[in-house]
């Protein structure tokens, strides 16, 4: 009977070898640990697609299931890359990539059939597992990276030596990536750091904003039931105050009595001059949450990634936001300049819509001495009106800005932001709605700010003659906690959301948001230090070290120092290993102590550049009768001090009782043939 094969199907179609058979549950965990990182960016089939065709090829063992002919395998493959492409719609991404990827990986284990194409699956997995970071290179994706990298070299051990405990093969793969830790180290710091895209694949922009090119009543409000972070800020100086920090993203330009639009591209390039000292940050864009850079306005020094158009925002970096740091510096006092032609469409307002409005602003326009008294005037109306600020307003139709000025005074700040700027506009200011994020949560682990979906916020810019253009925030006379205080305050208790902690918040409930802060203080040192470790950080930290960058002499010496640090940390770690084994064996070298001096009365007396299975060895043939016993002493001895398992108690107190029972006088040679060994 021919044993090369465990089972074969008709004719023997399809056979596995011998050594394949039993891997395929531990191929599909590995597997598994590669697939689990992408599934919350595939089209949902593809998983079920790959649990299928996994399980299949797990059963087919147990029940001697035929395996697939190449005609059906390729079909299946056909069939799988046409439907990553529909699914995909085409585009050539990193989404794209991933879900071909998982595909192939579950047909994979269709053609399993030699030892080869086990490895060859492992090192799928592994790549799997690795090209999860083209979606995110957070501290708990890295932490999950590092642990599924060693289960899957533990199955590999399992498949290199099928009898070793899965334990120990656990053990083993974390001492081979604790091995890996000084280089990937040294690489981290010292190798050249690559700007931009690596393989030329744009990522796909899923991203949004929160803020879309238009805004209506709810626009905002909507947000605010969100506490998803959209960035976060450390300020090289004090963090501004809270009615300072208005984070700029987008100017709303056209009304058609409804919708606010940001329908035409401003001109590029803008003057500001800065009225106060400018303030220099940096900022961390969660790029899940957003696509486009918020800079605290006004900005004066920009990242070479994106351009200042004439409106003060800025462009869509090419290729989309990076999880990296980006610099700034702009300024909380400044003067904008004079008019220029292409502002003249923040004087328009959709003719015939909101009379009592027009009237209204009319009115102002011919009571007031200037423009600055009519904003006083508009703010004066909000403030003695009744207008409450909620999340939950009425909803509005018809001729809007009349209806919520007069009628229902109920609003969020895109409501006031509407109607304040058609007001203005009205009286014949020039005026413009903003949106972008006021205020932040100051994260006192990292003495950060966090700016979250929940701080989205619209105001309002007028141009002034003398001053240029100058942000007025209606929501501050309707609510001033709201700007002075933050997000939440100013609302009524029942419109809070519930993530919301006022000052009347538990004891429990501050405790388990103090342990969130801290938690995203260590995420955010992991986006500012390692992921966004760019070469400016690096140039940086060479110079510290005496290396200039710009020339070989710099890479020359920064090789010596990452050899350096190599040599140190293997050297500890030596040092480490051997007191570790001096400390747990000083019992074990007594035992043999005792069992050579046992000998050396017996005229055995062992040199000290002997190993132990060399003296064995001279027992066998000057003393035989003696072999027995000290070859079982010599076996513990030796798989104490060299093996695997170490100086266990169990083993420690074996040895000593073999030594103790070893009494040489007792044992004496047989008068018939003593044959050794036996």
């Amino acid at each position: 009977m021919n044993t090369e094969f465990t089972h074969s199907t008709k004719k023997g179609r399809h056979p596995r070898e011998e050594s394949v058979t039993g891997s395929l549950p531990s191929l599909v965990a590995a597997l598994g640990a590669g697939l689990l990182p992408h599934i919350p960016h595939l089209n949902p089939w593809i998983p079920m697609w790959c649990i299928g065709f996994w399980g299949y090829a797990a059963l087919s063992e147990t029940r001697r299931w035929p395996l697939p002919r190449m005609v059906f395998r390729t079909g299946l493959t056909l069939l799988g890359f046409a439907g990553v492409f529909l699914s995909t719609g085409g585009i050539i991404d990193n989404t794209f990539g991933a879900s071909l990827l998982c595909v192939m990986a579950g047909l994979k284990t269709l053609e399993i059939r030699r030892e080869r194409d086990l490895f060859i699956t492992i090192f799928i997995a592994y790549f799997m597992v690795l090209s999860s970071l083209f979606f995110s290179a957070s501290l708990p994706m890295t932490l999950y990276m590092v642990g599924a990298m060693i289960h899957i070299t533990a199955i590999l051990l399992r498949l290199h030596c099928p009898g070793v405990p899965l334990k120990d093969a656990f053990k083993v793969s974390g001492a081979i990536t604790g091995t890996a830790i000084p280089l990937t180290l040294v690489l981290f710091f010292f190798f050249p750091r690559i700007q931009g895209n690596l393989f030329g694949i744009t990522p796909r922009p899923t991203a949004t904003s929160g803020f879309s090119d238009t805004l209506s009543p709810g626009s905002v409000s909507r947000l605010a039931r969100s506490d998803a972070p959209v960035f976060r800020v450390t300020f090289d100086g004090p963090i501004p105050p809270a009615d300072e920090r208005y984070f700029r993203g987008i100017v709303f330009q056209t009304f058609n009595g409804k919708t606010w639009r940001s329908a035409s591209q401003p001109p590029a390039g803008a003057f500001i001059e800065a009225t106060a000292s400018p303030v220099s940050y940096e900022m961390i864009f969660e790029t899940k949450n957003t696509d486009r850079f918020f800079p605290l306005d006004l900005p004066l020094a920009i990242p070479k990634v994106t351009g200042i158009r004439a409106d003060y925002t800025l462009k869509k970096p090419t290729g989309g936001l990076k999880g990296t740091a980006y610099r700034f510096q702009s300024a909380t006092a400044y003067h904008t300049g004079p008019w220029t032609p292409w502002e003249a469409l923040f004087t328009l307002t959709p003719k015939g819509t909101n009379p009592r409005s027009r009237a209204l602003a009319r009115q102002w326009r011919a009571e007031a001495t200037g423009p600055e008294e009519i904003v006083e005037k508009a703010l004066r109306y909000l403030e003695t009106h009744d207008f409450l600020y909620t999340l939950t307003p009425p909803t509005l139709s018809g001729q809007r800005v009349d209806q919520f000025l007069f009628d229902t005074r109920r609003g969020y700040c895109e409501h006031y932001a509407s109607a304040f700027t058609f007001l203005m506009r009205a009286a014949g200011i020039p005026a413009r709605i903003v949106g972008g994020y006021l205020g932040g949560t100051i994260n006192p682990f990292g003495d950060y700010l966090i700016v979250r979906q929940a701080d989205a916020h619209a105001w309002t810019e007028v141009w002034l003659d003398g001053k240029g253009w100058v942000r007025v925030d209606p929501t501050s006379v309707v609510a001033p906690d709201r700007v002075s205080r933050g997000a939440g305050f100013g609302l009524p208790e029942i419109d809070r959301p519930s993530f919301f902690l006022g000052d009347r918040a538990s004891f429990l409930a501050r405790g388990i948001d103090r342990l969130r802060l801290g938690w995203d203080a260590i995420n955010y040192q992991w986006d500012s230090q390692v992921i966004g470790y760019s070469d400016t950080l690096q140039d940086d930290f060479l110079k510290k070290l005496g290396i200039s960058s710009r020339h070989w002499t710099g890479w020359l010496k920064a090789t010596l120092w990452g050899l350096a640090f190599c040599a140190l940390i293997v050297s500890l770690a030596w040092l480490a290993v051997e007191w570790r084994g001096r400390k747990r064996k000083p019992r074990v070298q007594a035992s043999w102590r005792l069992f050579q001096r046992k000998l050396e009365k017996q005229g055995l007396t062992r040199h000290a550049a002997t190993g132990p299975h060399d003296f064995l060895e001279r027992i066998k043939k000057e003393q035989p009768h003696l072999y027995p016993e000290a070859r079982t002493i010599t076996r513990l001895y030796v798989a104490i001090t060299y093996g695997r398992e170490g100086a266990t108690h169990e083993k420690q107190g074996e040895l000593k009782r073999a030594v103790a029972r070893f009494n040489p006088k007792k044992l004496h040679p047989r008068k018939q043939g003593w044959k050794a060994g036996v």
